[in-house]
């Protein structure tokens, strides 16, 4: 049996911990000095990112996200006994704790803006790939949006994969700023009825940090 990663916390008191990850192990925390990797017993194998799989990594952070600040980190970390886990977080502790700093009661929300299928009704879930009215090309204004951006701590801004697809920005909130900038993001929407706004999280900060410790089959 081997060591699945999942995130890293501060060391504390654990509240709400999952109960199952990949391949149905249980999540354990794993301390090293003020940290704790958060892990479960699985074979010895790369494992792929499929629905399941992805599913189970993102319940277990989101279970924790709920008590903890959450650091996560990368799909697939798989390491083969828990002694290399944790001389691996002894290798990288200072990144871990300046990752843990700067996102400590934060979490992450997304916001994205998305024109209607011409003819269709906005409250639909339609799909991406469809066209876009000729008039809705400029619908979203900047300026409207710049509001939640002096809300929150760091932005990045986000793919337009479509036509349709008018804005997409990833957001590091504090945790007390949550209920202002929802409702903010609120008004955005009524202003801007006639698109339809996906607004996502929480989400531990997937797009601010990116822990990549070479644990697989290590």
């Amino acid at each position: 049996m081997a060591e699945y990663l999942y995130c890293i916390i501060n060391r504390t008191k654990l509240n709400g911990f999952p109960e199952e990850g990949i391949e149905g192990g249980r999540p354990y925390a794993l301390p090293y000095h003020d940290l704790c990797a958060i892990a479960s017993e699985v074979p010895l194998k790369d494992y792929e990112p499929t629905d399941d799989n992805v599913a189970r990594h993102k319940d277990v952070e989101l279970c924790l996200l709920k008590e903890h600040t959450v650091l996560p980190v990368a799909f697939g970390m798989v390491f083969r006994t828990k002694g290399i886990l944790v001389n691996t977080m002894r290798n990288v502790y200072p990144i871990l704790k300046r990752s843990l700093r700067l996102i400590d009661n934060k979490i992450e929300l997304g916001v994205k803006v998305v024109a209607p299928k011409e003819g269709k009704d906005v409250k639909e879930d339609i799909p991406l790939d469809t066209g876009i009215p000729q008039e809705m090309t400029q619908a979203v204004k900047e300026e409207d949006f710049a509001v939640l951006d002096r809300i929150v701590v760091e932005v990045r801004r986000g793919e337009l994969f479509s036509d349709r697809l008018l804005y997409n920005k990833s957001f590091l909130v504090d945790k007390r700023d949550i209920e202002k900038f929802s409702e903010e993001v609120e008004r955005l929407g009524q202003k801007y009825k006639e698109c339809k706004i996906k607004y996502s999280g929480p989400w531990p900060p997937y797009n601010f940090v990116d822990i990549r410790i070479m644990g697989r089959r290590r």
